[in-house]
C-alpha cells in the first residue's frame, strides 16, 4: 500500500512539478511554492519496517549499482573506503564530539541516534571522547526495522532502544531529555520530516543540538548524472533537499538556529550538513 503525499513543507496541497526522475511507479514532484522535492506515493511505515527495511533496500542497491556500473561503482567505493579507513574522515562522528564537548556542566549526557540500525554508532562516537565522558554519555536508538532494533537492544548495555517509527517513536521519551539528536541519512527518509523534527524540538534540552546529514539534491553530480545520481533510492528515500529547503524545515518546525558552512553544503559532495538548535 502506498501513500499519497501533499508538499512536506506546506503539509497541504500545492501546485508541483514532476521532475520525471524517478521509474514507475514511482512519481518525484517538487513543490513550486517551496522548492522540496518528494516521492508524492511512498509506501507506508508497515511497509518501512520489513518489505523496505534499510538493511534490505541498501543491498538491493549496492547490487544494482554494482551490475549497472561495474567501474564507477569500484571507484566510489574505493573513495570512500579511503576517506573512512586512510584519512580516518566521518564527519557526522567529529560534529557529533565537538557538540559534546561543549557540554561542560552536566553528570550526564543523552545522545539519540534516530534510525539507529544495530546500535553501534553511538558507542563509537563516545569511545573516542575523553575519558571523562564515556561513563556520562548515554546512547539510546529508535530504529523502525524489526530486525535491526532487535540487535540494537540486545548489544545495548546502557539507554532507551526503541522498535518504532522515528515520529511516534520520538514521543516515547520525556521532554526536555536529549542534548544530542542525530538524524544522519535519515531525514530523507522520513515521510513526516516537519512533525519529526517538531517533535524532536520538545524532547531537546535548551541547549541541546540536532546533526543532521542528508543527499544534496543540489549538488552538481546530481545535475550531472540526472536519474542515476548516486542519492536517489526507490522508494524509500522520500525527500530530497538542498540547502536552501533543509533550512526551512528547519525553521518551520520551529528551530531558531540553522547552522551550514561552505564546507558543509559545497556542490561538489553529494551530502550535506548542518546542526540545529533549540535556542
Amino acid at each position: 500500500m502506498t501513500l499519497k503525499r501533499v508538499s512536506p513543507l506546506l503539509e497541504r496541497n500545492s501546485e508541483t512539478i514532476n521532475l520525471n526522475l524517478a521509474p514507475h511507479p514511482w512519481k518525484i514532484l517538487k513543490c513550486a511554492e517551496t522548492g522540496i522535492v518528494f516521492l508524492e506515493n511512498p509506501p507506508g511505515y508497515e511497509a518501512l519496517k520489513e518489505d523496505f527495511a534499510w538493511e534490505k533496500t541498501y543491498e538491493s542497491e549496492v547490487n544494482k549499482r554494482r551490475a549497472d556500473e561495474p567501474i564507477r561503482y569500484k571507484i566510489s567505493s574505493f573513495l570512500k573506503d579511503f576517506r573512512l579507513k586512510v584519512l580516518k574522515r566521518n564527519k557526522i562522528k567529529e560534529i557529533a564530539k565537538k557538540e559534546i564537548l561543549k557540554i561542560k556542566e552536566s553528570n550526564s549526557i543523552e545522545l539519540l541516534d534516530v534510525g539507529c540500525a544495530d546500535g553501534g554508532a553511538l558507542e563509537k562516537i563516545i569511545s573516542e571522547l575523553p575519558q571523562t565522558y564515556h561513563s556520562k554519555c548515554i546512547p539510546n536508538g529508535i530504529e523502525i526495522s524489526a530486525a535491526l532494533a532487535k540487535i540494537a537492544r540486545e548489544k545495548a548495555k546502557r539507554g532507551k532502544w526503541i522498535h518504532n517509527n522515528a515520529v511516534d517513536g520520538m514521543l516515547e521519551f520525556d521532554n526536555d531529555y536529549f542534548d544530542i539528536v542525530i538524524l544522519s541519512s535519515f531525514l530523507e527518509h522520513e515521510i513526516e520530516p516537519v512533525q519529526l523534527l517538531k517533535n524532536t524540538l520538545i524532547k531537546l534540552k535548551s541547549h541541546g543540538s540536532v546533526i543532521i546529514k542528508v543527499p544534496n539534491f543540489a549538488s552538481w553530480n546530481r545535475h550531472i548524472r540526472k536519474e542515476k545520481w548516486c542519492g536517489f533510492r526507490h522508494p524509500d528515500h522520500v525527500n530530497y533537499f538542498t540547502p536552501a529547503t533543509l533550512k526551512e524545515t528547519a525553521l518551520r518546525s520551529g528551530f531558531s538556529k540553522f547552522s551550514m558552512k561552505l564546507l558543509d553544503k559545497q556542490p561538489l559532495s553529494d551530502s550535506m550538513y548542518a546542526v540545529l538548535k533549540k535556542s
